[in-house]
């Protein structure tokens, strides 16, 4: 009986030594050479990313510890051989595979200026993204390592914005001259993941004669400038919401007629002439994102 009781004991010690000892805080680095001879397609196309060359360059890592810098020692997982059922083979981390939390504090460990601490402040990191859904570390064919071009990461996504771009009236993004970056930081931003403080801050970046200071203020203009404007695209010209005069009549309710008489206007062409000026507002407010002069909008 003394000794059943023994083996038994000896046998409960057997399995549970495995599970004690297998974990990444008793793991040893073993160097990237030992990954590579079985990950070697991998190790292949990590040697030539962009990745490979930041992190030994910028970041002064060695070559042979660059695996074990995000996976962690790899001790136990290579002595597991492949063997899923062995305990040290699931000491190694994937950071495609972990938590989203823990997956980007591996990526800040290097990637960690301002813009890319704003993460916790994103739309993205709410919905439970991580670095690893645009990003490839060993594949990345794109800038920054990510798996398409910067729009058709944000595409896969983003499909409404993507239908929008393609409007007649849009930005310059499938012409090649901007980038959904240029406005937006997609690791997080104070509003809508925008890189500036507001959202006529970030128009302004580029349409800065629309910005003022004026002595007599169009009151959308001054509040957002997308009271009138789709930023993304529209059917109508100028990324307008509406075409005038529908637009403008939202807020101005009292259409007004115009004065015309025959003296101002060639022969016969009187009707023609009312009817072009009332269908755009512009014809005679052409001010009309601010002015310095009447408070009509007129030059």
């Amino acid at each position: 009986m003394k000794m059943k009781k023994i083996s038994w004991i000896a046998a409960a010690f057997a399995l549970i030594v495995p599970f004690r000892t297998a974990s990444a805080e008793t793991a040893t680095p073993v160097g990237s050479d030992t990954c590579i001879a079985c990950h070697a397609e991998r190790g292949e196309s990590f040697k030539a990313s962009l990745h490979n060359k930041k992190i030994t360059v910028t970041k002064k890592v060695e070559a042979d510890k660059a695996c074990e810098t995000c996976h962690g020692p790899g001790s136990l997982h290579a002595a597991a051989a492949g063997d899923k059922t062995n305990p040290g083979f699931a000491t190694i981390r994937n950071p495609s595979k972990t938590d989203p939390k823990e997956t980007s504090k591996i990526c800040f460990t290097c990637h960690n200026n301002k813009d890319n601490m704003l993460w916790n402040t994103s739309a993205h990191a709410a919905n439970g993204l991580t670095c690893t859904k645009c990003h490839s570390v060993h594949n990345g064919k794109g800038p920054k390592n990510l798996k398409l071009s910067a729009n058709d990461t944000c595409y896969q996504c983003h499909t409404r914005q993507k239908a929008d771009a393609n409007l007649p009236s849009h930005h310059p993004l499938a012409e090649g001259k901007m980038e959904c970056v240029s406005c937006h930081n997609p690791h997080g931003g104070p509003l809508g993941n925008l890189k500036a403080e507001s959202v006529n801050e970030t128009c302004f970046k580029c349409h800065s004669e629309k910005a003022g200071p004026w002595t007599t203020e169009h009151p959308p203009v001054a509040e957002a400038c997308t009271v009138c404007h789709k930023p993304h695209g529209s059917v109508n010209e100028a990324l307008l919401k509406q075409p005038m005069p529908y637009l403008c009549l939202t807020c101005h309710k009292s259409d007004h007629d115009i004065k015309i008489t025959k003296e101002a206007v060639p022969a016969g062409s009187l009707n023609k002439f009312s009817a072009q000026t009332r269908q755009r507002c512009t014809n005679c407010h052409r001010e009309i994102h601010g002015t310095d002069g009447r408070a009509t909008f007129k030059n």
